[in-house]
C-alpha cells in the first residue's frame, strides 16, 4: 500500500556531478591508454579491463540511493539508506525558508547530516538548496532537485508561525 506524502523526493548518488566527471576521466585515461599503448598485450587488456568495470560500476552507482526527502504533514523526514540514519525535523515555527545556490564550488561531494559552521547540511547533487531555520535556531541547507516547490510547501509554515 502506496502512503502520498506532502513532498517526497529521491536522491541517486551516481548523479553527483563530481563523481561522473572523476570516474569518466579514469575510465578515458585507462582507454587512451588502451588504444595509444605499445607494451604488451596483457597490459592493454588489463587497462581495457579495468575502463569497462569502472563505466560498470559508474551506471550501477546510479541506482544507489543517497537522500530521500519526505514532507508528512509537519515533520521533515531525511532518510539516509547509505548511513541506515533517520532525521526527523519538526517545521512548525519555520523562521525563514529561501532557495540559494548549493556552494560556490561546481564540484560538491554528496553528505548526509554534516554539522559545519552552525549549519546542518544534506545534499547529493546539483546546484540549488532551499536554507530554512527551525524554532530551535537551527539552520538547514538541503539540496533539492524541485527548490521552488518544496519552498512553496515550506513557506505554508513561515506564516503560520508569523501569525
Amino acid at each position: 500500500m502506496a502512503i502520498n506524502y506532502d513532498y517526497h523526493e529521491r536522491q541517486f548518488l551516481g548523479f553527483n556531478r563530481f563523481g561522473i566527471i572523476r570516474r569518466t576521466v579514469i575510465a578515458l585515461f585507462c582507454l587512451i591508454f588502451y588504444y595509444a599503448s605499445e607494451t604488451d598485450d596483457e597490459m592493454k587488456n588489463l587497462f581495457f579491463l579495468l575502463a569497462i568495470v569502472i563505466l560498470a560500476l559508474s551506471l550501477l552507482s546510479m541506482l544507489i540511493q543517497h537522500l530521500e526527502t519526505r514532507l508528512d504533514g509537519s515533520k521533515l523526514t531525511l532518510i539516509g539508506p547509505m548511513t541506515f540514519k533517520k532525521v526527523t525535523l519538526d517545521l512548525e515555527g519555520l523562521k525563514y525558508v529561501e532557495v540559494k545556490p548549493y556552494s560556490r564550488l561546481m564540484l560538491n561531494r554528496p553528505m548526509f547530516n554534516l554539522h559545519r559552521d552552525g549549519t546542518i547540511r544534506f545534499f547529493t547533487y546539483g546546484k540549488w538548496c532551499l536554507e530554512f531555520e527551525t524554532k530551535d535556531g537551527e539552520k538547514v541547507r538541503l539540496g533539492t532537485q524541485r527548490p521552488n516547490g518544496l519552498k512553496e510547501i515550506l513557506s505554508k509554515f513561515v506564516q503560520e508561525s508569523a501569525d
